[in-house]
C-alpha cells in the first residue's frame, strides 16, 4: 500500500474528469452499477472508507491507479452515467488486495466486502427504493485476488486450479444471477485479467517474465476464464454480456511500445524505488503556464498490480465496443 507520500491532486471528480458524449445506450438502460474489486474500485470503495493509507487519495484520485477505472471510462462512452459502484480496492496484493469472490471462500483484505456482500449491499438499496434495476447495466470484474490465494502456478495439474475455475464460476454464477432477480436486463462480466504479465508475479512469485512459471499461470488463468465464459452462456444465454479481459490487456502488453508505453513492461510507477517514481512523475508545462505530469502516460502499470490509467481507459473504450455489439446498437 502507498505510504507516506504527498498526495498530488486533490480528489479527482470522475464525473468531470470523463466527458460523456451523450450515447443512450439503449432506452431501457440508463446507468451502470459496477461490483468488483481494485480494477473497478473508483474511490466509493476503499477510500471512501478510510482504508487506502497515506495519502487518502493514493494517487490523487482515490482509486488505486493514477486516475479513473476502466468501468469509469466503460460509462463515459456509453454516455451513461455509473450512478453506484460497490467495487473495493486494495494496492498491490498480499495482504493488501481488495475484494474476492466470497468471504467464505477467499477471506477479503482488510475488510473488503466480497462481491457476494457487495451484491447483497445493492439489493439492500433496491429494497429501500434507492435503485431502479431495471433501467440498469450490471458490471462484474472479480477474482484475481482469489487467483493468487488458491492456484498453482508451478504445476498446471494441481487439483487446486481446476477447483479455482469452478468455484469461479459458482460464485460468479451467484452474484449475476441475484442481480438478474432483482430485475437488471443484462450483466457486463469481465474474466480474470492476465495477472501472470503483473510485476507482482515476476517479483513474488515466479522470478522473472517469460519461464515456466508464468506460462504455467497464464494457462491456469485462462483455463479458468474459459470454464467461466461456458458456464455463463449456458446459464443465462446473452443476459450476461462477456468481456475479454484477458486477450484485450495481453495485446495491449504485446503492442505496448507501439501505443506509447515507451517504459519497460517490467518498469512500474509505484514500489521500484524512487528512480521508477521519478520517472512516472515527469511534468511538463504548457505556454499557459499549466504544469501536468506526462510520465506516468509512458508506463503500462501504475503498480504491481494495476495499469496505468491510459491503459485503464483503452479496456474501457474495448468494453464499450464489447457492450454496444451485444445490445445492437
Amino acid at each position: 500500500m502507498v505510504t507516506n507520500r504527498r498526495s498530488l491532486f486533490h480528489l479527482a471528480s470522475l464525473s468531470t474528469a470523463l466527458a460523456a458524449p451523450h450515447l443512450q445506450a439503449r432506452a431501457s438502460i440508463s446507468s451502470i452499477v459496477a461490483f468488483g474489486d481494485e480494477l473497478s474500485d473508483n474511490g466509493n470503495g476503499s477510500y471512501a472508507h478510510g482504508v487506502t493509507g497515506d495519502p487518502a487519495t493514493v494517487y490523487g484520485y482515490g482509486t488505486w491507479t493514477n486516475g479513473p477505472v476502466a468501468v469509469s471510462y466503460l460509462a463515459s462512452s456509453l454516455g451513461i452515467p455509473l450512478v453506484a459502484d460497490y467495487a473495493f480496492g486494495g494496492c498491490c496484493g498480499a495482504a493488501s488486495s481488495g475484494a474476492t469472490l466470497d468471504s467464505s471462500y477467499t477471506k477479503p483484505d482488510a475488510g473488503a466486502p466480497s462481491l457476494q456482500d457487495q451484491v447483497a449491499n445493492y439489493s439492500a438499496a433496491v429494497r429501500k427504493g434507492v435503485f431502479r434495476p431495471s433501467s440498469s447495466l450490471g458490471f462484474i470484474w472479480v477474482g484475481q485476488n482469489d487467483l493468487s490465494k488458491h492456484t498453482d502456478a508451478f504445476w498446471l495439474g494441481d487439483p487446486h486450479n481446476q477447483e479455482f475455475a469452478n468455484s469461479l464460476s459458482t460464485y460468479t454464477v451467484t452474484a449475476v444471477q441475484r442481480l438478474l432477480d432483482l430485475g437488471m436486463p443484462y450483466v457486463v462480466v469481465s474474466n480474470i485479467y492476465p495477472k501472470h504479465i503483473a510485476p507482482v508475479t515476476a517479483t513474488y512469485l515466479c522470478g522473472g517474465t517469460n519461464n515456466d512459471c508464468t506460462r504455467t499461470w497464464g494457462q491456469v488463468i485462462s483455463n479458468a476464464n474459459s470454464k467461466l465464459q461456458k458456464t455463463l452462456s449456458a446459464s443465462f444465454g446473452k443476459k450476461v454480456i462477456y468481456y475479454d479481459s484477458f486477450n484485450f490487456i495481453s495485446y495491449l502488453a504485446g503492442n505496448a511500445s507501439s501505443l506509447g508505453f515507451t517504459q519497460p513492461l517490467t518498469k512500474f510507477c509505484d514500489g521500484q524505488g524512487d528512480a521508477s517514481w521519478n520517472q512516472c512523475m515527469v511534468t511538463e508545462t504548457s505556454p499557459s503556464g499549466n504544469t501536468k505530469i506526462v510520465g506516468w502516460n509512458t508506463f503500462f502499470w501504475m503498480n504491481f498490480v494495476q495499469p496505468t490509467t491510459r491503459v485503464h481507459q483503452l479496456i474501457g473504450q474495448d468494453m464499450s465496443k464489447t457492450v454496444k455489439k451485444a445490445l445492437g446498437l
